[in-house]
Order: C-alpha cells, then sequence, then structure tokens
C-alpha cells in the first residue's frame, strides 16, 4: 500500500505539472484576427460518408449556407460503400460532387475516401468535415481567413459535442471537452501534436507534398493524427489551431455505452503507431495514473485505508485538473458541465484505463464493420 500511495503522489506532481503547462498553453492561443482579402481561395470539403442517411442532408443544408461565396466552394461527398439511403440525399442536392468509393478489402477505408476526394479536387484548400457534424455559417470564412493570414500548412479547429442530458452524455462532453482543449493546448505549444478529422484543413499542394496517408494506409484509424505529423515534420512552422467559436463544428455524441467505447478504442487502437515520443508519453503518464487509481479504487472493496486513499485521490485528480477545465468550458460555453466533473471521475478512470488496454488488442466495430 506504501508503494501505490507513494506512486500516486509522484505521479500526481508530474500530472499536475503536465495539465498546469496545458492551461499555460490554451491561454497563449491567439485569437484570430479577420482577414479581408480581394482574392479569396478556391475551397474544397471533403465529407467521407458511410451509412449517414440520418446526418448527410443536415450537413449539406448548412454547407450550401456558408457565408463563403458558391463561385469559390466545392463540396464532395465520398460514399464509402453505405448500405442505406445516404447516395440518393447527397443526389437531391444540387452542385454537390458524390464520389463512390470502389475499393475494397483495405484496412484504412475514411483514409481511402479522403485520398479519392483530394485527387478529384479542384480546390487550393482543402477543408474535412464528418457527415454527422454541423458547421456554423462563417465556418469555412474563418478557416480561409486564418489560411490566408498564417499560411497554414495544418489548421486544426475545434468541435464541440452534442449530448444527451444523462450519465453517458455527461462523461463524453466532458472528455471531448478536454481532448478539444488539449489539442488547442498541444498544438499551441509545438510538443504535443493532435488533430480532430471532424474538423480540419490543409491546402492540397502540402496534402501531395508529404504524399498523403503513405506509409500510414495501413492503419484502420488515424486520418488526422499520421497527416498532421507528417505535415508538421515537414513545415513546422506552418501548424495553427483556430481558437474561435466562428470555426466550431458540433458532432452528436454516442448514443449507447457500447459504441461509446468501441469510438474510444478505435482512437486508442492508433497509439501504438505513433512516432512522436511526447505524445506517447503524456498518453503513457495519463494512463498511469489513472490506472494507480483505478487499483486504489478496487483495493478499497477489501481495504478501508485504500479507500480513503481512492477518495484522496479523486479530489486531488479533481482539483489539479479543475483550472485548465473551466477554461476551457468557457470557451466552449459549457461551463453547466463543471457541475458533473467530480462525480464523473470514477467512470472517467475506468473508461481511459479499459479503453487503453482494449486499444492495444486493435480490433473494435466502427460503422458497422470489424476493424483491425
Amino acid at each position: 500500500m506504501l508503494a501505490l500511495t507513494t506512486l500516486f503522489l509522484l505521479l500526481s506532481l508530474v500530472y499536475g505539472e503536465l495539465i498546469h503547462g496545458f492551461l499555460k498553453a490554451w491561454r497563449a492561443i491567439p485569437l484570430p484576427e479577420p482577414v479581408k482579402s480581394a482574392t479569396l481561395p478556391l475551397v474544397t470539403v471533403l465529407v467521407p460518408a458511410r451509412n449517414e442517411e440520418a446526418n448527410i442532408g443536415v450537413l449539406l443544408t448548412a454547407l450550401k449556407a456558408q457565408q463563403y461565396p458558391a463561385s469559390r466552394l466545392e463540396i464532395i461527398v465520398i460514399d464509402d460503400h453505405s448500405e442505406d439511403q445516404t447516395a440518393a440525399i447527397v443526389n437531391m442536392f444540387e452542385g454537390i460532387t458524390l464520389l463512390r468509393l470502389h475499393a475494397a478489402d483495405i484496412n484504412s477505408y475514411k483514409k481511402k475516401a479522403l485520398e479519392e476526394g483530394v485527387t478529384h479536387a479542384q480546390g487550393e484548400l482543402i477543408i474535412c468535415t464528418d457527415a454527422d457534424c454541423i458547421p456554423g455559417p462563417h465556418w469555412i470564412e474563418q478557416l480561409v481567413s486564418v489560411y490566408q493570414k498564417k499560411q497554414a500548412a495544418f489548421i486544426a479547429a475545434p468541435v464541440v459535442l452534442h449530448y444527451q442530458q444523462n450519465w453517458l452524455g455527461h462523461l463524453q462532453a466532458l472528455d471531448f471537452m478536454v481532448l478539444q482543449g488539449i489539442t488547442g493546448a498541444g498544438l499551441q505549444s509545438g510538443k504535443l501534436l493532435m488533430a480532430n478529422g471532424a474538423n480540419l484543413a490543409y491546402p492540397k499542394a502540402v496534402f501531395t507534398a508529404v504524399n498523403g496517408y503513405s506509409g500510414t494506409d495501413h492503419i484502420a484509424s488515424g486520418d488526422d493524427f499520421f497527416l498532421l505529423h507528417k505535415i508538421a515534420d515537414q513545415y513546422p512552422e506552418g501548424i495553427v489551431y483556430v481558437k474561435s467559436k466562428d470555426a466550431l463544428v458540433t458532432t452528436a455524441a454516442q448514443a449507447t455505452w457500447g459504441s461509446f467505447l468501441q469510438q474510444r478504442i478505435r482512437w486508442a487502437s492508433k497509439s501504438t503507431h505513433y512516432k512522436k515520443k511526447k505524445l506517447q508519453q503524456v498518453l503513457s503518464l495519463v494512463w498511469s495514473y489513472n490506472l494507480v487509481l483505478l487499483l486504489l479504487g478496487v483495493s478499497g472493496i477489501f481495504d478501508s485505508r485504500a479507500l480513503l486513499l481512492f477518495i484522496g485521490g479523486w479530489i486531488i485528480k479533481t482539483l489539479l485538473e479543475w483550472s485548465f477545465v473551466s477554461e476551457v468550458a468557457g470557451f466552449f460555453d459549457q461551463k453547466a458541465l463543471l457541475k458533473k466533473i467530480f462525480w464523473m471521475q470514477p467512470l472517467h478512470i475506468a473508461y481511459t484505463v479499459i479503453a487503453g488496454v482494449l486499444g492495444l488488442k486493435g480490433t473494435y466495430r466502427w460503422k458497422g464493420r470489424t476493424v483491425r
């Protein structure tokens, strides 16, 4: 018990320092300044879609309503072997290009779909989102403004969850919001390269220069992370995070505990392929910290001393995270979630450890497929 307690206290010191670094970096992200240019680039929005009949129409309506000249906007939907009415719905919209992904017996369908989209894209700037997302009317305008001002090689932008008012919804919203904050802080500091494929952009020329997903196309997930890492290697000064509510896209939380766990396993499965040591070190620290807390909690079933230590650790973890989570929640207009953070800790601890372990196996169910 003494050894476990000592380990927890040491990890708490390192974890606290990590979170404090995130807070400083998040606060340091500059707010974007609008750039008015007489020459606007041709933009291509890529939307890979599989079995998205419930969502694709809403997204395309939002894209058609963008405050960006229609003459400078191309929208391409890449249908990934959908078994529903996704393609039929896309065809109902004028001016939308629909591509069909014919490749089979591959491991990363989404990467292949995006490659097909880039190949056909006419735009100078590629913007990627998911079929279940909804952007605001100034989304493209904001990303283009940042692209022109910064001459960015890769732009990561925020994503926010629409969630149900229950335990699962609150857990997902808090976890996702914190990940978004870490994404922005990591990119600002240059020490932790993360992104979300639901909201990112890059020049087509840059995608071509780094040879796209070549070298990582055998890995099922990671269309966002691995492309970011390749671009950062060649264009280290060209990585930008957009801290702007105009650049937000909204996506729905997972509806069931099973789909939530499968999603997190999918995210964790790519971690064994990361070549960035700093990212691996941070992930290992976070997982180890939660593992020690979980062990204390399980031990507390049989030993009251361990239970007291677990409760103390629960409080310490919440206090260490509070300032950062509060700051990020303010940006995302989700301050109400702060009332849930303490009570969600045990669930967060358990899921982090379980998803991390299952992610090492690399097998999960997603979009009706078993992926390895």
